[in-house]
């Protein structure tokens, strides 16, 4: 009777139906029947899904072991209760270092791999290395970012970098270093050249920070004999390069600060400068308008008086608590009541420094992109 139920449903109330399980469930849905299987990985199923996907944190307990940790806004004694909606370990080696839609992006220190992966379809692509190695040219700096356009829903990754001459005994010095700017789409196996024309210094080793449909960094331009402060901005639907201006004049006053995002505005996060450290948030109340920055200050000593070099807000709850990420290994719950701190630990399995990321689980396949060499793990 239930067989027959479900056999004869027209297909876009199945998946209606079917997109609206936990992710774990909506997996073991593949295994029902070959049909199922199939409709698991249409993008009218895989976008339904994500729509209704929370976004969650993946926390490794073990090497290469990760477990999903959904937070709700349920309280019990200053306490957030939490549950692991799945787990899964990875055979990589590199480091998770950003999502976007259940895609995650893996880099390696040096010249390791570039690899975006997604757990919950347990499949993964090794990107083409884009970094030259010739005996001119060394490599000087170089940092990424990974998103997806709003639009039309491309997966990039983006390297901006440079590379110095090496001095050989003949070699006269050059001056002329420029930043330049490669851009993978997923789907085409090759990086393209993108004009980035800035003399900016990319402050910190993290990726772009997506927001908006857009990856953010913090930059620093020498003007005259002054050093200024800027927000740079690439739209990864136009392809182009955007700078709009900190709250600060000049150059801020925490090198170790990092765009994050609280209730829906794009921030700057650091730890005052006071005998008393406190948490202070620069908030864009206005995406794009350098004006509507406003500063608010998490009353209390921040993070029990531990240093943190960076602090990003993760969840913030109905009564004004916050659930931040520091240093990409601790989470801690700033009480907005009590104005104090606390470890936020997973479990007691873990280890009192675990690494963190934020990530949204999905169905999608990276199988759908043509011209990528897909494994499986």
């Amino acid at each position: 009777m239930g067989e027959d139920f479900f056999e004869y449903l027209p297909s876009e109330i199945l998946v209606n139906i079917l997109s609206r399980l936990p992710i774990q469930d909506a997996m073991a849905c593949k295994c029902v029947c070959k049909p199922w299987l199939v409709l698991l990985a249409t993008p009218e199923f895989v976008n339904s899904h994500l729509s209704r996907s929370v976004p969650s944190i993946a926390v490794e307990t073990h090497a290469k072991s990760y477990d999903v940790i959904e937070i709700v806004d349920e309280l019990c004694d200053e306490e957030c209760h939490r549950y692991t909606v799945f787990n899964f370990k990875l055979p990589f080696d590199e480091p998770i270092r950003s999502s976007a839609n259940g895609l995650i992006f893996l880099r390696g220190v040096g010249h390791g791999d570039l690899i975006l992966c997604n757990p919950v379809t347990r499949d993964y692509i090794k990107l083409p290395s884009p970094r030259q190695t010739t005996s001119e040219d060394q490599l000087a700096f170089e940092i990424f970012g990974f998103g997806v356009s709003r639009t039309t829903g491309q997966y990039k990754v983006v390297r901006i970098f440079f590379e110095e001459p090496l001095r050989g005994k003949y070699k006269k010095p050059r001056h002329d270093y420029t930043n330049k700017c490669l851009v993978y789409t997923v789907g085409t196996g090759m990086w393209r050249k993108v004009p980035l024309g800035s003399l900016h210094c990319y402050l910190g080793d993290l990726g772009g920070f997506l927001f908006n449909g857009n990856l953010h960094w913090r930059v620093i331009e020498k003007i005259g004999d002054d050093l200024v402060e800027w927000i740079s901005c690439f739209d990864l639907e136009t392809e182009l390069f955007s700078t709009f201006a900190t709250p600060f004049h000049g150059i801020g006053r925490c090198f170790t600060m990092t765009p994050c995002v609280l209730r829906d505005c794009l921030c700057l996060c650091y730890e005052t400068n006071t005998n008393v450290p406190e948490l202070a948030i620069w908030s864009m109340k206005e995406y794009g308008n350098e004006k509507s920055w406003t500063k608010e200050v998490l009353a209390g000593e921040a993070f029990g008086g531990h240093c943190a070099l960076r602090a990003s807000p993760f969840k913030v709850f109905e009564n004004g608590d916050i659930l931040l990420i520091c240093d990409m290994d601790k989470l801690y719950y700033y009480s907005n009541e009590t104005k104090t701190y606390h470890d936020f630990f997973i479990g007691d399995d873990c280890d009192e420094y675990i690494s963190t990321t934020m990530y949204t689980p999905s169905f999608l396949t990276l199988k759908n992109f043509v011209k990528e060499n897909v494994s499986s793990f």
